[in-house]
């Protein structure tokens, strides 16, 4: 199993809902979203999974972006609200959403703290019915002392040894895979690199599944501005099955704020890569590729949207659910 972990911004959450809608998101892929906004577009896309009997894992207690604050002003929102008309579909919209994070498709994912931690022990959470997810090594000393009480459905621990050895149950290893540049032109240094092996060695190694942050990258940051230079992360098999990572950049490294001139460059190089025959033509490839054919640029949010969507159709492929 592959437990992608994602955060819920728009082109993110988009990616997975057009994965479902295609039918070609694999049954052995089980996304993670922390939610950074209260958004349609977070609930429509567990409306999609749902419909497709699809599971998909929220983190409730999402520790970036502004979901917590969103959900605390609900009330303040529908108060405000002069007219009884709109109020009352502001509130039943809220109901209707609610009622969606209650379905069964729904996993109720919680990053691990002492705070969820004690809710698990006082029996406040049903521990069995949840993901737990330990993005560090802060809870180890909990799990050694209470491990057979904090036996979830799934429990995300990072590589070491010595924490799987005291986690029971369905274990899940988290890595960042995705060696994230300072600035997109450092990626020349290094364009072509290992990106993982777990999908190899999860199961050899004693784990249930594997869980990583495909090619964004484990750090979050809201802000946007205009690349200096613009690099397409591109995912394959190498001839050993391992998962490898090209950084295609764009020749123009300066601050021109010609961001399409720069994708089109990025993606000529991406098409006269020696390698560029022998990559699967997945949707979310396709895509790309017809965009530059077309000479429009989709914007940096579309592009990384279809290198998601790439990532986690290989997966698939590999899996072998998805043609």
């Amino acid at each position: 199993m592959y437990f992608p972990y994602l955060r819920g911004r728009q082109n993110e959450l988009l990616c997975l809902r057009e994965l479902v809608d295609k039918e070609l998101l694999s049954r052995h892929i089980i996304p993670i979203i922390e939610p950074v906004r209260y958004s349609s577009t977070l609930f429509s896309t567990i409306k999609k999974f749902i419909m497709a009997n699809k599971d998909i894992i929220i983190i409730r207690n999402p520790s970036v972006g502004n979901y917590n604050n969103d959900i605390s002003g609900m009330n303040d929102k529908i108060n405000s609200q002069e007219s009884d008309t709109k109020k009352k579909q502001i509130l039943k919209e809220f109901e209707e959403n609610q009622r969606l994070l209650d379905d069964p498709h729904v996993i109720n994912g919680y990053i691990c703290d002492q705070i969820v931690i004690n809710e698990c022990l006082k029996k406040n959470i049903s521990v069995e019915n949840i993901v737990l997810i330990n993005t560090d090594f802060s809870n180890l000393n909990s799990y050694e002392d209470n491990g057979d009480l904090l036996n979830a459905k799934y429990t995300i621990i990072p590589k070491d040894e010595d924490f799987h050895d005291v986690v029971q149950g369905n274990v899940i290893v988290l890595e960042d895979s995705f060696k994230k540049a300072k600035r997109n032109q450092d990626y020349l240094d290094n364009i072509d690199e290992l990106f993982s092996k777990a999908h190899m060695t999860y199961s050899k190694r004693g784990y249930k599944g594997y869980s990583d942050y495909s090619i964004v990258g484990e750090g979050y940051d809201e802000s946007g501005f205009a690349p200096v230079a613009v690099a397409i992360h591109i995912l394959y098999f190498d001839e050993k099955k391992y998962l490898r990572v090209h950084h295609f950049v764009s020749d123009t490294i300066k601050n021109d704020y010609n961001t399409p001139k720069k994708f089109g460059e990025a993606m000529k190089n991406l098409i006269e890569w020696e390698h560029f025959n022998s990559i699967p033509k997945t949707y979310g490839f396709s895509c790309l590729l017809k965009y530059y054919e077309k000479g429009k640029f989709p914007g940096l949010g579309l592009t990384k949207k279809y290198c998601i969507m790439h990532h986690l159709e290989l997966i698939g492929k590999y899996f072998g659910d998805v043609e």
